[in-house]
Formats: structure tokens, sequence, C-alpha cells
């Protein structure tokens, strides 16, 4: 082996990357975005890695909406870049104006937040020059990509979201326009079961967004196992009255469930035992099964948001800065 050269055992044991989506790398839509950038983003979601597992076991790097956020001074840019403040401030500027990260304040003497947001997947976004381009999660909202995050940070509500979209150039609307069209036609042949009208049980609602989010292939046995305990209970024809029930999870239901899976709030046992619990004769089922979800969803995550608040009052009692 010729001296310095890799080897497929130093490739495969010993070195350490980081990792650039190769999104970046290119596309239409981030063509313009310096290399400079490119690098920074790389190492702030390299850190994210880190506060993930620290949330997981502390609860630490989680904001009140269960958001998870980095620490990296600019102190420490600084150091890892080589760059210089001025140059770490202009490129984070470029950063969120490509919409890959949010930073917020915490206030005096404590380093900001920083918020890694995801790439843009969709490959109409892809194809069109930033410029031209709407605001990826605007778009997310209106045409129903498949993005994890579907908000604006600095604009939560829906009703803001749509404001904005309405207000964006003809060129950007068009792109909304053809994609949303393109969409539609693409789901004509699924429709969602009659099983979710108006119910006076649970008062649950079922927007387009939750219905048709991405769920990664792993969870599909797990969601066929709940789909069988599903429907082998409310598919049923009652030997007294002949009547039957014809409830029985869609595709398109599955993957609303999956959201809850994916994103950990429940396992699927929790999710079996709750179909148990779920009355054989509702009128509405899926909503009924998708509230208990959604509540058991809303107290998980107030207590993560609890432990985040016992390990920050810890920590500054403790006398740290």
């Amino acid at each position: 082996m010729a001296y310095g050269r890799k080897s497929l055992i130093q490739i495969q044991s010993s070195e350490i990357h980081y990792q650039l989506p190769k999104v970046l790398v290119g596309i239409a839509y981030y063509q313009k975005l310096c290399a400079e950038a490119k690098f920074l983003y790389m190492l702030i979601n390299d850190r994210l890695k880190l506060s993930i597992q620290t949330a997981k076991d502390t609860g630490k790097f989680v904001d009140e909406h269960g958001d998870v956020y980095v620490i990296y001074p600019n102190e420490e840019l600084i150091r890892d870049t080589g760059y210089k403040k001025d140059k770490i401030i202009k490129l984070k500027k470029d950063l969120i104006k490509y919409h890959l990260l949010d930073e917020e304040r915490q206030g005096l003497r404590q380093p900001n937040r920083l918020y890694p947001k995801n790439v843009v997947s969709d490959p109409v976004l892809l194809d069109t020059p930033f410029e031209e381009a709407p605001n990826p999660w605007e778009f997310s909202e209106v045409g129903n990509s498949d993005f994890k995050n579907s908000e604006i940070p600095n604009s939560r509500s829906r009703e803001n979201r749509i404001q904005e979209v309405g207000n964006t150039e003809p060129s950007k609307n068009k792109i909304i326009k053809n994609y949303i069209s393109n969409s539609n036609s693409s789901r004509k042949s699924e429709t969602i079961s009659d099983e979710i009208p108006p119910s006076p049980q649970p008062n649950f609602t079922l927007t387009r967004s939750q219905s048709e989010k991405y769920i990664p292939p792993k969870y599909y046995s797990l969601l066929q196992t709940i789909a069988d305990r599903y429907n082998g209970k409310f598919c049923q024809i009652d030997l007294f009255t002949g009547e039957t029930q014809n409830y029985h999870l869609t595709h398109k239901q599955k993957m609303m469930i999956g959201q809850y899976l994916d994103n950990d709030w429940v396992t699927s046992q929790e999710v079996l035992d709750m179909i148990d619990r779920v009355p054989v004769d509702c009128e509405s089922p899926l909503a009924y099964l998708l509230k208990m979800l959604e509540n058991l969803k809303t107290e998980r995550q107030a207590e993560v948001r609890r432990v985040a608040h016992l390990n920050a009052q810890r920590f500054y009692e403790g006398g740290q800065t």
C-alpha cells in the first residue's frame, strides 16, 4: 500500500466523517448557497445528534414546543471553522434565508439556540432556483408535500401561513398551483373511509397534512398488525340483527397512526391496547382511536417539558452558567 493512501480497513473501522446532505450539492434550489454556508450547516446539523441523544436521556435541549435545539456558540464555530466572527454571522443569516436554520436568543450571557432544519426534499422545489421558489414550509402546508416540519418558526399560526402564501409572487403561486394539481390527480383513486363523519363521541379534527406525511417502511409490518387487530374487531356481522360493520383501515389511515409510532409518542403495543378499549358499537372507532393517541401524545409532550424544566432548574441552582 502506498504511503498515506486509505486502506479498506481504515475506511471501515477508524474514520469518522461529517455528513453533508447530497441535495445541497449540484441542485438548482441550493445552487447559489455558498460552500462555506453549507459547511457551517453540516457542523451545526451534526451536533444535533448529540442534542437528540441528550434529550432522550435527560430531557435537555428540548424547548416548550418539543423541538430539539443545538448550543453552538460563535466562539466554538470560529474555532472549528477558522472563520472570523463577522463571517460566521453572515453565513448563519444565509442559512436562515434558505430556511435551513432558525436562531433564537436566550437572554443575557446565554448562547443562542440553533435549530438546524430539514433540507428540501420535494422534486418540484429542488428543480426550481431559490429566487423563484416559495418558502418550502408554506409549500408543504398548501401542497401537502411530505415534510417532517410544516410550521414556519416565526409565524406558527395557520392563518398567518395562508396569508403569507397568498401574497407570494405570481411565479411562486404558479409552482404551488401546478404541484397541488399534480398531487391531487395522483390521489384521486384513494379515498378516505366513510368512517370519519362528525361524531357525538370524540371531537377529533383530521387535517390533510396529518394524514399524508411520509412514514418509513420499517413501520409497515407493525401497522399491518394494528390494522389486522382493528379490522378483526370492527368488521363483523351481528348474528342477531344481521347488520354488518365494514370499518377497516385504509393505507392512508394506517399512515396517520404511523405518525405517532415514527415520532416515538406511542408503541405498537399501546396502539393495540387502545383498539381493545374502543367500544365495539362505537359509531366512529377510528376517530375514537386517534383521539386516544392524541391525548397520549399531549401527555408525553407535557412530561418532556416538565423534565426539561426540572433539569434546567437543577442546572442553574447548581451555580453553573
